[in-house]
């Protein structure tokens, strides 16, 4: 759990985990399920595909929703529709240059044989904006996001419904969620003890 409990702040590339290390991870935070659960949109995260990274002390993971398909997106409208889950560890997303205070994300409990930690829990819609355009929306603790990312359109292979990369910044990371090989959504995340 420490490692997965840790950064992302100057320019290199992370770590991407096993598959092995990824469900590990999943299934510790899928311990307590009613907090796994409890989020603004409802989820239903499969822990059986998650896709994490980690830098040094960081760290991040999706989990994608069971019945993740390309049908979301497609036929996604105003309301956000659920595409899964995002764990950090000793990170949070940055809104308008500025770390989102813990006050207005859900914070989870996770505990192993390696120790506990308490670690932001996002969940992750999708929506279509004023302009038509298909958005990420993060999730903190409340019904409105705490940020919305545009998605874009790409094409390539990929083996996770998510799959999640960082790329050091200077004041943070860029973190890269991509979703089936067709869509991608890009933003910042921040150490909030390095403000």
């Amino acid at each position: 759990m420490a490692a997965f409990i840790g950064g992302l702040t100057t320019a290199q590339a992370q770590e991407q985990l096993s598959r092995q290390e990824a469900l590990k991870y999943a299934f510790i935070v899928s311990a307590d399920l009613p907090a796994m659960l409890k989020t603004p949109i409802p989820t239903d995260p499969d822990i059986k595909r998650p896709a994490a990274v980690r830098d040094g002390d960081y760290g991040g993971m999706v989990l994608p929703e069971t019945k993740l398909s390309t049908e979301v997106f497609a036929k996604a409208g105003k309301e956000a529709a659920p595409v899964g889950q995002l764990w950090l560890l000793r990170l949070v997303p940055l809104t308008d240059g500025q770390p989102v205070p813990a006050s207005k994300l859900r914070m989870v409990e996770a505990s192993s044989e390696e120790g506990k930690a308490t670690v932001p829990c996002c969940a992750l819609g999708v929506c279509k904006g004023g302009d038509g355009v298909l958005e990420l929306l993060v999730f903190g603790k409340d019904k409105e996001p705490v940020l919305r990312a545009p998605i874009l359109t790409i094409s390539r292979q990929q083996e996770n419904p998510i799959e999640i990369s960082a790329e050091r910044k200077e004041n943070g990371g860029l973190v890269t969620l991509s979703f089936l090989g067709k869509y991608e959504a890009r933003f910042m995340v921040t150490d909030p003890d390095q403000y």
